[in-house]
């Protein structure tokens, strides 16, 4: 799948791909969600979780971003470098949230974000270093991530151990 370049890309992909990985996720039993894994030692209920947690990271970088502040990407103490260690702390954070818990987490963050992708221009999204916190790149570039390209991830991993 080619990643969105633009704010109809962004929209469409991010829709069709969140409701692909739902209607798989929602076709498993709760037995094969919470137990059977899928990558390391994640099941699919941590891989949603997962997916919430860099959601709500992105959010926290939006908005402090767009307040004029230099957010602390891709958290505090950590740079991509670190993502291993960041995604096992985040794992240790999220992997008590009940499954109902979490998809209404998880669907309120997609919509938040998908929220943020409609209430700017093409323009907006898509022109690099338009905004200081995005450093070389361009929202679309954040927003693709955390959207249509991490569902995608998702999908392939869940799809290949059921």
């Amino acid at each position: 799948m080619p990643r969105a370049q633009n704010k109809q890309q962004l929209l469409e992909f991010g829709q069709n791909e969140f409701d692909r990985l739902m209607n798989l996720v929602n076709a498993l039993t709760p037995e094969i969600r919470d137990k059977q894994f899928v990558f390391d030692n994640r099941t699919t209920k941590d891989i949603i979780a997962h997916l919430l947690a860099w959601q709500l990271l992105e959010l926290n970088w939006y908005q402090e971003g767009m307040n004029g502040k230099k957010p602390a990407i891709p958290a505090p103490g950590y740079t991509f470098k670190d993502a291993p260690e960041l995604n096992e702390k985040l794992f240790q954070e999220y992997k008590s949230i009940e499954w109902n818990d979490l998809i209404a987490r998880f669907n309120t963050s997609h919509k938040a974000l998908m929220s943020i992708v409609n209430k700017h221009s093409d323009e907006e999204l898509s022109t690099k270093k338009k905004y200081a916190w995005t450093g070389s790149t361009s929202i679309t570039c954040y927003l693709a991530s955390a959207l249509s390209s991490h569902y995608v991830w998702a999908i392939d991993l869940i799809r290949k151990k059921i």
